[in-house]
């Protein structure tokens, strides 16, 4: 029995040391795969998250405490490094509450690193290659998000306020060579346009990922139609992650507690600060119970962590602050604080932020709810500030199904290619690295079925306008229509624009995408047009326009218009949207949304969705109503021997309101029978306009 034991020590001590010998010396070479177009020199041996942490807090000067984790490289001659900061309502760092030995050790074999504490705000292999190249990364946790006290809004101009002292912090220390970069996708995208409208002196360049241009008609009523799923769906992900709670109800966009800074029990386990948390069965008002136990046995709620917590449950949900706008100049008011919506869009910084020329990265996907704001903002800052544009037929998370993958014979790895892109940049910037970066025009396009394509300007030059014509057969034909054309639609209010399993919409911009968007089903409840099968390739990059003339027997109604591709086996795939509650029907001189201060671009249909050019009653029975709309911008090849198609719905069930003029309790059994006409002849011509390149 003891010779047993023996060797039973003796062969776990030598398993135990050939793992360790196989973690430690083993798979510590980040490998990439960019394609030709992206190599670059700074992705040659990048080493897996090496680099030194620090956790502390940030004081402003009202008191308010802001988490921060700073990763510095490790073994670099240089003792100053150029800074690349995120600032987040995510939290920066978060601890995953159960961790088995096994999970460890996938964990230290693919990330160089054990956990159970986590940087989530950037992909590992982003952390890896900035650190690598000599970078200082900085994640920060927004007032009343994270491990950071207080409480805010969605939104909230206080961050922006915040934002400059976060810059000066990141400058004065002792590791900083005051150069800092901002990066990030979404709401830290906005955060990077707010605070370079600040014009901080430290902040050389920016690269904001995925973010709405105007947010009323993006973010929160697009078309003037209240974005239900959207706004509900996303205000309780934010709010499992502002309460530190550990859910994964969302997979692609999962709550884990962030990492506490302060180790109260001076047992420098920074772990057993955090409660103990049930995965996915942890209510909301968990903070408020009494007697809160923890992992060394403390039962209390009043912890520091559990007081810092519960500080973030007087937050202003994202919910709560869209249902205070219903039109454009409405005010959010939170706490001693009201705020317009010309106060917190990225259109009206980009005002302050033309002045200060600062270089602009805009990162961006075709099919992701903000991808028409994308690339606006790209195109209004392009005279005045050194802009560069890397846009792809992705959804709003960077990843993509692999159905997508193979369907556009996208041929690398699309993370490399962003890795490479944000490298460049900032070595350019804030390195003053002269590399390759300005060889190619600024806009880089991923054309669906063509591939790579470089622009000097969005849209880009070149672009022919053509109209497809609605004729009276419910074709798209290229010239006038010489009958005329009376299609009736019965509006189907189950209709919805959800897709697959995950129940995918580009506005769901909280869930991965699983499988291609097929049409199909969806389209049995429209109106459908369909153009003759394309004798030749059609090159289509730009903003589609589509304007429909309009009879109804009621005087409301909303519009949906998509667009697709049909393959030559019948499949219907999304391509593009665009949708408006006819209310708003009138268009004007986009360059209104920011009161005209700068030429905004492109030059498309703006309507204005403030008070005074609401339209009570637009639709007529026996009189035409033009809508005029711009869809969600593309750049597509629809290939020979398929079909352009436009189906056209007046509802979209489970991702927008109702037209409450049209339809009681939002529910699609109460809403009056409405027929829609479209006209189209010589004088009320109907029609989509692409923009095709030859």
């Amino acid at each position: 029995m003891k010779l047993v034991k023996i060797l039973f020590v003796g062969i776990t001590i030598v398993i135990t040391g050939i793992v360790a010998y196989f973690l430690y010396h083993t798979n510590k070479t980040v490998v990439f795969n960019p394609g030709p177009e992206f190599v670059y020199k700074g992705l040659v041996n990048v080493k897996k998250m090496n680099y030194q942490k620090l956790r502390e807090f940030i004081v402003l000067t009202d008191s308010t405490h802001l988490a921060v984790t700073t990763l510095l490289p490790k073994k670099k001659k240089e003792r100053n490094f150029p800074t690349v900061l995120i600032y987040t309502p995510y939290s920066g760092s978060v601890v995953i509450p159960e961790m088995s030995m096994v999970d460890k050790f996938k964990s230290k074999f693919a990330l160089n690193i054990w956990g159970p504490d986590y940087e989530v705000m950037l992909n590992p292999k982003v952390i890896s290659t900035l650190v690598s190249n000599g970078y200082a990364i900085t994640m920060v946790d927004m007032r009343g998000t994270g491990s950071s006290t207080g409480n805010s809004a969605a939104l909230d101009p206080i961050h922006i306020q915040d934002s400059k002292e976060v810059l000066q912090w990141i400058a004065e220390q002792d590791w900083s060579n005051g150069n800092i970069g901002m990066m990030g996708l979404s709401y830290y995208g906005w955060s990077q346009f707010a605070a370079a409208s600040t014009k901080s002196p430290h902040l050389k360049a920016i690269a904001p990922e995925v973010i709405f241009y105007d947010a009323y008609s993006e973010a929160i009523r697009p078309g003037g139609i209240y974005a239900t799923k959207w706004l509900t769906e996303y205000s309780k992900m934010i709010e499992f992650k502002n309460k530190n709670l550990w859910n994964t109800s969302y997979p692609a966009a999962a709550a884990y507690p962030s990492e506490p800074v302060v180790d109260e029990d001076k047992d420098s386990e920074l772990k057993d600060e955090i409660p103990i948390l049930e995965l996915n069965q942890n209510d909301l008002n968990y903070y408020l119970k009494d007697n809160i136990e923890f992992r060394d046995g403390r039962q209390s709620n009043e912890s520091y962590y559990v007081s810092m917590t519960k500080e973030h449950y007087s937050n202003l949900s994202p919910v709560g602050a869209a249902e205070q706008i219903i039109y454009y100049e409405d005010s959010i008011s939170f706490g001693n604080r009201t705020y317009g919506l010309d106060k917190i869009s990225v259109a009206q910084f980009i005002k302050d932020i033309k002045e200060t020329e600062i270089p602009v990265l805009i990162i961006g996907g075709f099919f992701d709810g903000f991808s028409k704001g994308t690339l606006m903002s790209a195109a209004s800052l392009i005279d005045s500030n050194k802009t560069y544009v890397f846009m792809t037929p992705r959804f709003h998370l960077p990843g993509m199904s692999k159905e997508y993958w193979e369907f556009f014979n996208y041929q690398y790895s699309h993370l490399d290619q962003r890795t490479s892109m944000l490298l460049q940049f900032f070595d350019k910037y804030l390195k003053e690295i002269d590399n390759n970066l300005d060889k190619k025009p600024p806009i880089r396009i991923y054309t669906a079925f063509d591939g790579w394509e470089y622009f000097d300007s969005w849209p880009p030059e070149g672009t022919v306008p053509t109209k497809w014509y609605i004729n009276k057969s419910r074709m798209l034909q290229t010239t006038k229509p010489k009958d005329s054309a009376f299609h009736s639609y019965d509006i189907d209010f189950t209709h919805s624009s959800s897709y697959n399993q995950n129940r995918i919409n580009p506005m769901q911009m909280y869930m991965a995408s699983d499988s291609l968007l097929l049409r199909n089903k969806l389209d049995k409840k429209c109106l459908v047009f369909e153009s003759p099968t394309l004798k030749e390739e059609l090159k289509v990059t730009g903003h589609p326009r589509v304007l429909l003339q309009i009879t109804s027997n009621q005087k409301n109604a909303d519009l949906y218009v998509y667009l697709s591709d049909v393959d030559s086996t019948g499949n219907v795939h999304y391509v593009s949207e665009t949708k408006l509650r006819t209310n708003w029907h009138k268009t004007f001189n986009n360059d209104g949304i920011v009161n005209y201060q700068y030429d905004v671009k492109p030059d498309i249909p703006w309507h204005s969705f403030r008070r005074e050019d609401f339209v009570t009653n637009p639709l007529k029975i026996d009189s035409v109503t033009p809508i005029e709309l711009s869809m969600q911008p593309i750049s597509w090849k629809f290939r020979k021997g398929h079909k352009v198609r436009i189906a056209i719905a007046g509802a979209d069930l489970e991702n927008y309101e109702l037209n409450p003029y049209l339809c009681n309790d939002n529910n699609p059994e109460k809403c009056k029978p409405t027929v829609l006409t479209i006209r189209s002849n010589n004088q009320y011509q109907s029609y989509i306009e692409l923009p095709i390149r030859k």
